[in-house]
């Protein structure tokens, strides 16, 4: 088997006041691409309270919103003619501009619909697929009238707790030059791992993981779902588009199997109580590997409302997990 699920346990060993030896472990994972590794740690009942944004919610709508439908033909600016002719470009009710502070050379903001607070459980398939299809048709227009932006990206940020600042539901597609780390990192593996084995990471990961059956969640047309085995955060959800190697290659079948299976994902994630999430669409610079997707959940922790992400995960760069990905899968699997 080429791809390498390795991992080892470090224990910490102590005692209460009472002289018992309490033993707790820690379990370090390292990613079968990277080599970079991830911490299980000791999970006492991590118990989720969800945030509640219907207060916020009213409070920033309407006229509050540069994205709601009073205000986003006024307060949002227009692409030059040769990406769009209309200044704007429209799919369904998902509507694509530039982002007035840009994180790269192209940055579209996709603003899904008119609706200014969407719950998890209120996405429908049609939101979902209008919204990134807008958002492959800006990457698609991009390509034609810039040939060095090669590093192209789908992000979401899903409320507050995810580093939206807006709770209107939108999507930033980035394109550049240069790749941003894990872009970087993630391809420059997959080639290595290409000249080593002479097979695409990801359809690897993909076929290995599907046989394993212990982090496979779901198969749906081309698309399969997994959980990662060194995860990124308390859940790691991979999906990969098995057809896909470009932006072009991804059909409406396959954005409607993309949607049903974010669907099935979201319900997993209100069943944990995760009010919020981060996710990526990666295609690869070169056209190689498969496109991925990558959805983590964001949520506070205790009764301060502390970040999710401390030291490890800022300064030293390593994720932190409480939750098992082998469980999680087994509760996803339920779902779909």
């Amino acid at each position: 088997m080429a791809i390498k699920l390795r991992k080892k346990t470090e224990s910490f060993i102590f005692y209460n006041n009472d002289g018992e030896k309490i033993e707790r472990e820690t379990e370090i994972r390292l990613d079968p691409l990277t080599g970079e590794s991830s911490r299980l740690v000791y999970d006492a009942g991590l118990a989720i309270a969800p945030t509640d944004y219907s207060e916020a919610a009213e409070k920033t709508k309407g006229a509050n919103c540069p994205f709601c439908p009073e205000n986003i033909f006024k307060l949002t600016p227009v692409f030059p003619d040769k990406i769009s002719e209309e200044g704007r470009i429209i799919e369904g009710e998902a509507l694509v501009f530039p982002n007035l502070f840009p994180y790269s050379k192209h940055n579209g903001v996709v603003v899904f619909s008119g609706d200014h607070f969407v719950r998890l459980n209120e996405f429908t398939p049609q939101f979902i697929i209008n919204a990134f299809k807008a958002a492959q048709r800006y990457i698609h227009k991009v390509g034609i009238t810039d040939s060095q932006a090669k590093f192209a990206s789908i992000n979401w940020n899903y409320l507050p707790l995810s580093g939206g600042s807006i709770i209107h539901p939108h999507l930033h597609i980035i394109i550049s030059d240069s790749g941003t780390n894990y872009q970087t990192l993630t391809y420059e593996k997959a080639r290595q791992f290409e000249m080593e084995t002479g097979k695409s990471y990801f359809l690897e990961l993909y076929e290995t993981e599907k046989s394993i059956g212990e982090r496979w969640i779901a198969e749906a047309g081309t698309i399969g779902w997994l959980h990662a085995f060194a995860p990124k955060s308390h859940n790691d959800y991979i999906s990969i588009f098995q057809n896909a190697t470009s932006i072009e290659d991804i059909e409406d079948a396959d954005w409607h199997h993309f949607a049903n299976g974010l669907q099935n994902i979201f319900s997993l994630l209100i069943e944990q109580g995760f009010p919020s999430f981060n996710l990526v669409l990666s295609i690869d610079p070169e056209e190689k590997e498969p496109i991925h997707v990558r959805l983590i959940p964001r949520m506070t922790l205790g009764a301060l409302d502390t970040s999710d992400i401390n030291f490890f995960q800022v300064l030293h760069q390593e994720p932190l997990t409480y939750k098992a990905p082998e469980v999680i899968a087994a509760l996803a699997r339920g779902q779909f």
